[in-house]
């Protein structure tokens, strides 16, 4: 497979196309933003835009870390 150089013009042409996507990636972004805070808004108790942490998969004897003693048998 044989390449060849862009010619100034293709490559001003790949620039100004780089150029528009990439702001329409930041408006995209911006209306995901836009989108998501107003969904995390009007879920319920959602009064402050701190992350909420899922709870553990692992049961409370199992996330305590301590084998079973013998009198746990």
């Amino acid at each position: 497979m044989s390449y060849r150089r862009l010619t100034p013009e293709e490559i001003e042409d790949l620039r100004a196309e780089m150029r528009a996507a990439g702001h329409w990636m930041k408006a995209e972004m911006a209306r995901r933003r836009c989108e998501r805070s107003e969904t995390e808004a009007s879920l319920p108790g959602s009064g402050s835009t701190e992350s909420v942490q899922s709870p553990s998969p692992m049961s409370n004897g199992e996330a305590s870390g301590s084998a079973p003693s013998d009198e746990q048998v």
